[in-house]
Formats: C-alpha cells, structure tokens, sequence
C-alpha cells in the first residue's frame, strides 16, 4: 500500500518490524539498553511490585467474593478500599513494563511467551475493569457468576505472571 505525501511524492508501507526498528534505535530505546543494567533490573523490581500491589487487592477481593474473609464487611467497602492500591500497581506494571519492551522491541517481537503475556494481558485488563465496574452491581443477583468472574481474573492474572516468566527462557 502507497500512501501519497504532500508534493505528489509517494511512501512505501510500514510494517510493524520497521515500527519496531524505529524504536529500537531510538533515543530513549538507546538510552535504556546501553544504560547501566541496573536500570533494567530496577525495572523488573518496579514491575514485580506493581503485580504484588495489584494482585494483593486482587486475591482480597476474590476470598471476599467466595466468602472466605471479611464476611461482615460490605463488598463495596473492601472495592473501594483495595481500588487506589490495585490502580497503583496496574500502573506501575504497565509503567515499567513498556520501558522493558522499549529496551528491546525486536527481542521481544515473536518470542510466543511474550505473545502469549500480551494477549492473556488484554483479557485480564478487561476482567479487571468489570471486577470494579461490574462485580459490585452482580455479587447479590448472580453471586455464582461474581464469584467465577473473580476467579477467572485472578487465573488470568497467575497466567500473565507465568507468561511473563517465560519470556526470558524462550
């Protein structure tokens, strides 16, 4: 596909490895893989502690929707509660994330584990928002379905961090 550019002067397609090759020799993709490796090692902690202070709310929420802790306080209150540090930790996760992909995009790009984090990622992002948008409303009216949601995400979650994992090994 050619696209016309001002001037009558035509460009070629861009494929997502030339995307890539753009920003692996960008300045910032420069910056990170040259810099010291302390810095992608302080990347990797910054990630692994945004998944705990994510999925620490998360596995609350899930016994409180299975019922296991916490039975005597509302679940909008335990929500509410667990949200800020959840949020926190989702951004932090995807923050450092997108720097570590940055160092390498071309490593990253076809490495099935890493296709396979991205992919179970989207669906757990989904199953995450409707957890805080959707759960609340449900839990009285179709408590078994509440309670397979969370499991569902906190599943999909596990699966995002064993993906993750693997990265590195394949």
């Amino acid at each position: 596909m050619d696209v016309s550019l001002p001037g009558g002067a035509a460009a070629a397609a861009v494929s997502l490895i030339d995307i890539l090759e753009w920003l692996q020799t960008s300045g910032l993709s420069h910056f990170i893989a040259q810099a010291n490796h302390l810095l992608v090692a302080g990347l990797q902690v910054i990630h692994v502690f945004g998944l705990i202070f994510l999925l620490g709310p998360l596995i609350l929420i899930c016994l409180r929707v299975l019922g296991l802790v916490l039975r005597d306080q509302p679940f909008e209150s335990i929500i509410g509660q667990s949200r800020t540090l959840s949020l926190m930790g989702l951004g932090l996760s995807l923050t450092s994330g997108v720097f570590m992909f940055l160092s390498a995009p071309l490593h990253y790009y076809g490495n099935r584990a890493f296709d396979a984090k991205m992919v179970i990622l989207l669906a757990a992002l989904i199953s995450y928002a409707l957890i805080f948008l959707w759960t609340p409303m449900r839990l009285r009216a179709h408590a078994g379905l509440a309670r397979a949601h969370v499991l569902l995400s906190l599943v999909l979650w596990i699966l995002v961090c064993m993906a993750g994992r693997a990265i590195g090994f394949v």
